[in-house]
């Protein structure tokens, strides 16, 4: 077992690069899941299911890719569309930053790239929102270029499989995992090998009670004894938020902060926190719970009146409007719960 960081990196032997490529292969061909991208693999289809499925799972990720496709089905589509149509079609998948720098993508694409995403991973890297992983996802799926991915369900295959206790948060172990990522690609079919090792650790080696005995590759696996103990990571800590929000209607009219240009909902109309110098505080009306990076949020609802005028900032809008609207999920789903006139 390596110990050390600075260890180099296991040998591929011959025994460990046939259940790599061929058993691996095998399996993925008889159980990888039917998903709308891999039956039509373009680079624009398969760079709007990595932007989609980063951090979210795939279950969650369909419905809302259909929907897209349906609305932008290619690069020219999505750039001419207005901000505020794009995020109405994203609601609810959280972490906008990856809707704005699609938007942003395609509209460098067409204005830059006569429509034509490149394809090499390397000029791939040099585009909105495209790190290595994306890069060579999109790559080596879309285009067949040969070079690895590096994502959470590889990292996990990887560190089991050899039964690496390398840190996975620090760059050091990104960099030599990569490099054994790249060793173990075959020589042709390399954006199936990708996706091969991704599925394996979505269905098989999952993080918690993986399936060591459907595994392809148990017999030459050195962490299976103990799978949970691998990969070894940095947790993050949590930070705990409350808050109170402000409903505030008046004559079948809500009262909206205006999008802002930065913040957590930048680009986003928004229910306004509840500032007793401004407002005077109603009925509460619900509270939820939700997650965004490392804070658990608990907002609590409440009806709300102004003061006095109505703050520069904002505007109404009448109700029946919201739902043509993009809104941030966890206000989307409190003017669900509370009663509205």
């Amino acid at each position: 077992m390596l110990t050390n960081i600075k260890d180099r990196p296991p040998k591929i032997d011959a025994k460990i690069a046939r259940a790599c490529h061929a058993d691996l292969a095998q399996w993925y061909a008889a159980n990888h899941r039917d998903l709308p991208w891999r039956r039509h693999p373009t680079p624009y289809h398969v760079t709007v299911s990595e932007f989609m499925c980063q951090q979210t799972q795939i279950a969650t990720v369909l419905p809302y890719y259909a929907r897209w496709m349906n609305s932008f089905p290619d690069w020219r589509a999505l750039a001419a569309a207005s901000d505020a149509t794009v995020l109405k079609h994203w609601e609810g998948l959280g972490y906008y930053n990856r809707v704005r720098n699609l938007h942003r993508l395609a509209k460098l694409i067409v204005s830059e790239h006569s429509g034509n995403l490149p394809a090499d991973s390397h000029a791939l890297q040099q585009l909105p929102g495209i790190g290595p992983y994306t890069a060579a996802a999109i790559a080596s799926i879309a285009s067949g270029e040969q070079v690895a991915v590096l994502d959470g369900n590889v990292e996990r295959v990887l560190t089991r499989l050899f039964a690496l206790p390398w840190n996975v948060s620090l760059p050091l172990t990104k960099k030599n995992l990569r490099q054994l990522a790249a060793e173990l690609l075959p020589k042709k079919n390399c954006g199936d090998h990708n996706q091969a090792m991704m599925e394996l650790g979505a269905l098989i080696c999952s993080p918690r009670h993986p399936q060591c005995p459907r595994c392809p590759l148990t017999v030459i696996c050195r962490g299976k004894t103990n799978p949970e103990q691998f990969p070894n990571k940095t947790k993050t800590l949590t930070v705990k938020e409350r808050q109170t929000v402000a409903v505030i209607t008046s004559d079948g009219k809500i009262w909206l902060l205006n999008p802002a240009e930065r913040g957590r909902w930048h680009g986003f109309p928004r229910l306004p926190l509840f500032d007793e110098t401004h407002m005077t505080k109603g009925a509460p009306l619900t509270v939820i719970h939700y997650s965004i990076t490392r804070y658990r949020v608990t907002a609590t609802a409440v009806s709300a009146k102004f003061k006095h005028h109505p703050p520069a900032n904002g505007a109404w809008l009448p109700l029946s409007a919201l739902k043509k609207i993009p809104l941030p999920a966890p206000h989307r789903k409190i003017l669900r719960q509370a009663p509205l006139p």
